[in-house]
């Protein structure tokens, strides 16, 4: 062999080495299969950037706005008082509050961050809008870094933003308390410098259903199944429920108390700040109702001044609502007029136990509660007692709350979709029905016990879900319902026996809403043992979509190109990368929470029947946009059909809840989370196009779709 030879092998071995390929695991919904898949050796880097989030808040004017203008103020006043101004930046993310801090007047600036993709783009940012040599940054976090070694000083003004939904879950409290122990002066100033929460008290019964098992009643209003009583006994989970409040109908809460200030968290303060808190109010009821839960949100005051503020509140709270109303379009919902942000949100908190009240002026006691990461709450009448008590942190005791999402349980109870059901199952389940139900904690299934079928088999092979779906056997005494883990367990003459196949259809490996079509590929697995007459519902299922102008759901993919006057296409282009190596064409949301207008009427792309779920599916097509507007996404969902009738009481749908009307905004359920494909901000006029393909292969569980706007 020759040396030339040798040296090319070598060469293609290196590159290989540099750039191998590594098998990762990942489940298949449309099968529940963990597949081996292939992906060059910087996926993890890339998903993890895809993943990060930083473009929101970059997209996020007021908070980029007030941030700049806090740092300004508070190094012209250090100036002003012949003080030097050393800034350290915690978790800079793409640099923005040092270059802020340098452009300010600052004399020194230490940035920080530990995520080191970021940290490396940071660099290149920092150098791109030429603050490269007069910013240093650190790779690391900030309770890592010493003085005197990685900063050549304490600073004595820290700008940083480690907040989220709940103010204190990304670690903020041991944060700061950490920098003003080691790396900053005595007489340090902080931006932002001091925190307020709040604590709404309300009455939903909307909410509640994403925490709450109802009675399922049939068509008549008699009782089919009762909740057992370790459910109905169960505090529930006390984690929050993030939210974008401004959306929730306005007739779909009664506020039972004004917010009320719970927590003061001052950054500025030298002392530590308490890693737990508790603390009993005295609150009073503007109007009877059941307190059963909590609305939570904070603000944040900019600088020492506190004069420069900036508010989480939803609209109807917001203490700057009627400015912002005045700046904004009249054709802009009144939900949407406060600035919009989706890494600070609003949570809401269930209440353990709901506590009546029956008159306004009722006064009772809320008691809100702290740790190092999260808040829980309970309300109490009033005794001396209960002023004194201090509630533990509550957990999930029975299965439900744990096994399935807010969105699942409050499908669960949503009368409308239970109804559609229910009135097939009435019609169709007799004395003699044999029925087979697939999907995971499906109450409906087990209400074919209950309607009268003579057996009933449910396929749970998930522990949790089995647990809770067999107390709700035992409570409601069904004696004719059987748990199998796996579809094997059945024997062919109990195959062969089925009158119904049933679904919802739902799985807890489902994301996307057509993930749900599992149903199909378990169908294939018995298909050759069922009868010829075995009715199948769903009987069929289609896939939709519809071309929409989101008003700020996009800005989650949307590139920041430049944040006040500094230059961050950087970014733009490392999350671009990132986005199209490791992120899934089309994503899950609960489109309720985000205002889009509909672009067109929607469009089937796809149509399944089960009973013959095996087939490939190869569409394409074009959706004409009726209105003329910047198209950011294409949404889509899945529309179930129950038999094989086209009456639209026999359709469950997974997306709108009223009909699409070109230039409207959309309805959606609100107990499911439908699909987007996002585009990046095209114009549509009246001679666009959308072009779309879908592909379909069940038996390798396969759903690929094409989404691509023409101009002509």
């Amino acid at each position: 062999m020759s040396l030339k030879s040798l040296d090319q092998i070598t060469t293609k071995l290196n590159l290989r080495s540099r750039y191998m390929a590594i098998f990762t695991q990942k489940l298949n919904p449309l099968n529940a299969q963990i597949e081996w898949v292939v992906n060059d050796d910087t996926y993890d880097y890339h998903q993890e950037v895809a993943n990060a989030g930083f473009g929101d808040m970059l997209h996020d004017k007021e908070r980029n706005e007030k941030y700049f203008f806090a740092i300004k103020k508070v190094i012209t006043s250090m100036r002003a008082e012949g003080r030097e101004i050393h800034v350290l930046d915690i978790g800079t993310g793409t640099g923005i509050l040092s270059m802020m801090a340098l452009k300010a007047g600052a004399d020194t600036v230490t940035a920080c961050e530990a995520f080191i993709p970021m940290a490396n783009c940071a660099e290149k940012i920092l150098k791109a809008n030429n603050f490269g040599d007069r910013i240093k940054l650190i790779k690391k976090r900030s309770t890592d870094i010493t003085i005197g070694k990685d900063m050549e000083r304490r600073a004595n003004l820290l700008v940083t933003e480690v907040l989220d939904t709940e103010l204190i879950g990304e670690g903020a409290i041991a944060i700061y308390n950490h920098a003003h122990a080691n790396l900053l002066t005595e007489d340090a100033l902080c931006v932002p410098c001091k925190a307020t929460c709040y604590a709404q008290v309300v009455q939903s019964n909307l909410a509640a259903q994403w925490n709450s098992l109802k009675l399922l009643v049939n068509l008549d209003g008699d009782i089919l199944l009762k909740p057992p009583s370790n459910v109905v006994d169960c505090n529930g989970e006390s984690s929050l429920h993030d939210v974008q409040l401004s959306q929730l109908p306005l007739d779909q809460f009664i506020p039972i108390t004004q917010p009320v200030e719970i927590f003061e968290f001052d950054f500025n303060r030298k002392q530590p700040r308490e890693l737990q808190r508790s603390r009993n109010i005295l609150v009073q009821a503007s109007r009877p109702g059941s307190a059963n839960l909590v609305f939570f949100w904070w603000d944040i005051k900019m600088e020492f001044k506190e004069e420069i503020l900036l508010s989480c509140a939803p609209f109807w709270a917001h203490p700057n609502f009627k400015d912002f109303k005045m700046k904004t379009s009249p054709s802009l919902p009144l939900t949407n007029v406060v600035p919009w942000r989706d890494h600070w949100m609003q949570a809401i908190y269930y209440i353990p136990k709901s506590l009546n009240l029956t008159s306004s002026g009722s006064e009772f006691i809320l008691n809100c509660n702290h740790d190092e990461f999260s808040w829980w709450f309970d309300v109490l009448p009033i005794n001396a007692i209960n002023f004194k008590k201090q509630i533990k942190r509550h957990s999930c005791t029975c299965h439900f709350h744990i096994t399935y999402s807010r969105s699942r349980i409050g499908q669960i109870n949503q009368a409308q979709r239970n109804k559609r059901f229910l009135r097939y199952l009435e019609n169709n389940i007799q004395k003699n029905s044999n029925v087979l139900v697939l999907g995971n904690g499906c109450i409906l299934g087990l209400a074919c016990s209950s309607l009268g079928a003579s057996k009933v088999w449910c396929h749970e092979p998930h522990k949790f879900s089995r647990n809770f779906m067999n107390s709700l056997v035992e409570c409601n005494k069904l004696n004719n319902v059987n748990f199998i883990e796996n579809l094997e367990d059945l024997k062919s003459e109990n195959l062969i026996s089925l009158t119904h196949v049933f679904a919802e259809p739902y799985f807890l490996t489902s994301i996307l809403p057509w993930d749900n079509f599992y149903f199909g590929f378990l169908l294939t697995k018995i298909s050759k043992n069922l009868s010829e007459s075995v009715q199948i519902s769903p009987f069929a299922a289609s896939i939709y979509a519809v071309p929409v102008e989101f008003l700020d759901l996009h800005k989650i993919k949307a590139p920041v190109k430049e944040c006040e006057g500094f230059d961050l296409s950087l970014f733009d282009a490392m999350v671009e990368e990132s986005m199209s190596i490791s992120q899934a064409k089309v994503e899950a949301h609960p489109l309720w929470e985000y205002p889009c207008r509909a672009l067109a009427e929607p469009v089937e792309l796809l149509k399944v029947e089960f009973r013959r779920f095996g087939i490939d599916k190869k569409h394409k097509g074009e959706i004409f946009a009726e209105e003329l507007a910047v198209c950011n996404g294409i949404c889509l969902w899945v529309d179930w059909f129950l038999d094989e009738t086209i009456d639209c009481k026999s359709m469950v749908s997974s997306g709108p809840s009223a009909p699409i009307i070109p230039g409207k905004f959309i309805k959606w359920d609100m107990f499911t989370r439908q699909g987007v494909h996002f585009i990046n901000n095209q114009q549509v006029t009246e001679d666009s196009t959308l072009e779309w393909s879908i592909d379909f292969k069940p038996k390798s569980a396969e759903l690929n779709f094409n989404f691509n706007i023409k101009h002509k």
